[in-house]
């Protein structure tokens, strides 16, 4: 049996955030890939480097809106949000 691609399946995850939110962070993700049983990252650090790295290829756009955040444990550091490309975020 084929084993799915994680990496893959985020992507999808990260373009349904961004065509069903104005903006959206790393829980966002994190809890999606919660509800659709996809294997969460082994590294939290990991969650910031995967919008990241779907920024660099264009699926989403860093915005200039940080909100602290509300997981539970967290260290409660403000979180970048991220948006569609085509979306217009003002602050």
């Amino acid at each position: 049996m084929k084993k799915s691609n994680p990496l893959t399946e985020y992507d999808t995850l990260i373009k349904f955030l961004a065509n069903k939110m104005r903006m959206f962070n790393t829980d966002h993700l994190k809890l999606l890939i919660d509800a659709k049983s996809v294997e969460p990252c082994t590294d939290q650090r990991d969650y910031s480097r995967v919008l990241r790295s779907a920024a660099s290829r264009g699926l989403i756009k860093k915005t200039d809106v940080y909100k602290q955040s509300l997981w539970r444990g967290s260290n409660n550091l403000a979180r970048c949000m991220w948006a569609h490309p085509a979306e217009e975020v003002n602050a």
